[in-house]
């Protein structure tokens, strides 16, 4: 391992909270050999500080390492700015023109990435020295260097996306050239209006360059360019490979290492200059074909390493998922109330199934260990059959809060009398057949203090048998960032003073209502049977929910419906 690899490694390590004494003495040294290993350093501390992979260590030894890095830097602030600004008047288009296509080492995104660090590190530094001066900021500044909107490059679809400092973009929205996207989870598609389409998986941070170009700095993408989107290209900080009409996936590291794998057709591997363009002096190409894999690394020879080919990294479709829900609206506030249809992904298809096909259901069995909120409703008073509410469309009506166990069933639950199980067992009004992707919709309300992932629940067999298992759900697929999440209508909510044992408790005790409640919203994920456990084709009559009782707050299932089998639903294939 030569010098560079070995500082990669153990600064990286650092970041992540895994460097004993002797590395941190190791980093040290090698820090003080090179004073360009400083600014690598602060490049990787900006990559890790976004994707939220450096970790909390002791307040003593990061005030020591920050003072060591700031001793390491110039004296001031203004001398630090004064030599950054130098290197860019020396060229004196970096402010008149835009940058170029790649935009890794570009002078604006030094000076960017730079100012965050010095940022970072003079906040830590002065914070923890009150005696010393405060810095001045030019809040009117503006950055170096504007976003070039591609001309019709857009999401395409959303599988729980989570952004660092934003909500994503809504679906079909277009995405701004040249400006940095920083997905912390999930997988996005992101479709070029060429043909060709690429699929991201968080944690990244991306840029679209133009309308045939992304730019990778760390994660994994997978590229589709079908015919007619020959010439897509993806840059990273190693390298630039261009589609020559193929499906391939990209990873690259924190340390910039890329690894490539084509999956089919063919790919060309160039090396770049610091700008991102080719190397004149260099052999123009490495060509890899259906089935190579290989690992690049910048600050060595250019060449690529074999690795071992895993078709699996790449990724032809996001999950299979709930992608939307359509309601009526309340004539009162505007809020969503009786749920009419759901848009789905099932099998790779999108298929939108009207709340009509959905198959219906009724509450067999319910337990509540704990008294409280047990019932939500849209009227200040409950109909006398109070349960049917869970069976009906609303998304704001019905039994609520079910108990549940840390730990999901491994036998079949018990439905009744003094030694019930907590939670709550459902009956389909038809049995439900696993078939691709979800089988069953659930739908959750909650508000912006509650999990914005959604209650996390178990979903078990209401029959155990060999092979058969419970299922944690801990993300939904419509969360509380997702744009497709809907705002409810307001509703009561109504408190029972005892806890309740059964439906016959549910039904009878004495409740009363709370004031209108605002402000929620409709999550909603698809279960899947065959994560039960059963299989393709299998019919299932029932289910049994419980809350994971992972933290104070409860499942809240205002709808639950099976899913026709696929060739009763009417979809296309996006």
């Amino acid at each position: 391992m030569n010098a560079f690899d070995r500082f990669a490694q153990l600064w990286t390590d650092y970041l992540e909270g895994e460097l004993d004494e002797q590395g941190l003495a190791e980093l040290r040294q090698l820090m003080a050999e090179d004073p360009q290993r400083v600014t690598l350093a602060a490049d990787m501390f900006q990559t890790h500080r976004l994707l939220a992979l450096a970790v909390d260590e002791s307040k003593s030894r990061q005030d020591q390492f920050v003072r060591e890095a700031m001793s390491r830097l110039p004296d001031n602030q203004d001398a630090f700015v004064r030599r950054v600004m130098s290197n860019m008047e020396s060229d004196p288009t970096a402010l008149a023109t835009p940058p170029k296509r790649n935009a890794f080492r570009t002078k604006a995104a030094a000076f960017g990435i730079a100012a965050a660090i010095m940022l970072a590190a003079v906040t830590a530094f002065y914070f923890g020295n009150p005696t010393q001066p405060q810095i001045a900021h030019d809040t009117t500044a503006q950055p170096i260097g504007s976003a070039i909107a591609a001309a019709d490059v857009r999401l395409a679809s959303n599988s729980n996306a989570k952004f660092f400092g934003e909500l994503s973009p809504p679906v079909g929205a277009v995405l701004a050239g040249e400006r940095d996207y920083v997905l912390m989870s999930g997988m996005i598609e992101v479709a070029f209006p060429t043909g060709a389409s690429a699929i991201l998986e968080g944690p990244a941070v991306f840029r679209v360059m133009s309308d045939e170009c992304l730019a990778l700095d760390v994660g994994s993408c997978s590229v589709h360019a079908p015919d007619g989107a020959e010439g897509f290209r993806v840059e990273t900080p190693a390298t630039r490979v261009v589609d020559r009409g193929t499906r391939f996936s990209v990873n690259v590291s924190e340390t910039s290492e890329t690894e490539v794998q084509v999956i089919e057709g063919a790919a060309d591997i160039y090396d770049i200059d610091d700008d991102g363009e080719p190397m004149p002096d260099r052999d123009p190409t490495i060509r890899m074909t259906d089935g190579d894999a290989q690992k690049f690394s910048r600050g060595q020879a250019f060449a690529g390493g074999a690795i071992p080919f895993d078709a699996s990294r790449y990724r032809s479709r996001l999950p299979d998922r709930i992608i939307a829900y359509e309601t009526t609206t309340a004539a009162e506030d505007g809020g969503a109330e009786n749920l009419t249809g759901v848009t789905l992904q099932r099998g790779g298809r999108v298929v939108t199934v009207p709340v009509e096909d959905l198959i219906p259901i009724r509450v067999a069995s319910f337990k509540a260990t704990e008294p409280g909120p047990l019932f939500v409703s849209t009227g200040q008073t409950l109909p006398d059959g109070r349960i049917v509410t869970s069976s009906d469309r609303s998304l704001v009506t019905g039994a609520i809060n079910p108990g549940g166990s840390r730990e999901p069933l491994t036998t079949d639950p018990v439905l009744s009398g003094p030694s019930a199980t907590p939670g709550m067992a459902i009956q389909f009004a038809s049995p439900v057949e696993n078939g691709p992707g979800p089988d069953v919709v659930f739908f959750d309300l909650q508000t912006f203090s509650n999990p914005p992932d959604g209650d996390a629940f178990h979903v078990s067999p209401l029959r155990f048998r060999e092979g058969l298992r419970s299922h944690s759900i801990r993300v939904y697929d419509l969360t509380m960032e997702s744009p497709n999440a809907r705002d409810l209508t307001a509703f009561y909510i109504h408190q029972f003073a005892q806890p309740v044992d059964s439906i016959a408790d549910l039904q009878t005790q004495e409740c009363f209502p709370n004031g209108k409640v605002l402000k929620f919203r409709g999550l909603a994920v698809g279960i899947d049977l065959s994560d039960l456990g059963y299989a393709d084709g299998q019919r299932v009559d029932g289910l049994f929910i419980q809350d994971a009782m992972d933290d104070r707050h409860h499942v809240d299932p205002v709808f639950i419906g099976g899913l026709p089998a696929m060739a009763a639903a009417s979809g296309e294939t996006p």
